[in-house]
């Protein structure tokens, strides 16, 4: 599993960094994009992200037990976990301001436009946070053979620590990159509206 996230990391990465690139080669046409977007859309509404959101609410960092590399992994995962969530409250703000509106289809045209900057600025931030979580996948494994040598005493709370990092991974990074996604494209919809 924490293969396909370390993959899906480096697809994201190079889908917002070929953002940056003042042309395109293949641009895509207005239709396309609101098609695109409606998938997004679909996707953000799915049973899947509403599961994600409802499953990061519960997650509660677990107390430290003491074995550093568990530790620390856990105080990474709580972060990249209150950074996705301010990027889910995010995202739907900046659609609703650059489509007119809200991913329900409630029109609100009295939005002002975000700049370019302020969405290149959200993905770049995103694609920061992916590969956060490509590299708390790889410390897993050290962490993991961490709490196998771990004091009997240590052990079960370096057990909790641990599967609530995996848990948060596992939840961080398919929301990371529908995000992400979902931020290129209203990037593409801005640059094609001609006025940004």
């Amino acid at each position: 599993m924490f293969k396909k996230i370390i993959f899906s990391t480096a697809i994201c990465l190079g889908l917002v960094f070929s953002m940056h690139q003042n042309s395109y080669a293949q641009e895509k046409t207005k239709a396309e994009l609101e098609a695109e977007r409606e998938v997004l859309k679909t996707e953000m509404k799915s049973k899947d992200a509403e599961k994600r959101k409802a499953k990061f609410e519960k997650l509660r960092e677990p107390k430290k037990s003491g074995v550093e590399s568990v530790d620390k992994l856990a105080a990474n995962s709580t972060k990249m976990l209150t950074s996705t969530k301010e990027i889910n409250t995010i995202v739907p703000e900046m659609y609703k301001r650059t489509i007119g509106e809200t991913v329900d289809g409630v029109t609100d045209v009295t939005v002002k436009k975000p700049k370019l900057e302020e969405l290149v600025g959200l993905a770049a931030n995103i694609a920061t946070q992916i590969k956060a979580v490509s590299d708390a996948a790889d410390a897993v494994k050290s962490a993991s053979s961490d709490v196998k040598s771990a004091s009997p005493m240590q052990a079960p709370k370096a057990t909790k620590e641990l599967n609530y990092s995996k848990d948060v991974l596992a939840l961080v990074g398919p929301e990371l990159q529908l995000n992400l996604k979902v931020v290129n494209n209203l990037i593409s919809t801005l640059k094609s509206s001609d006025n940004y």
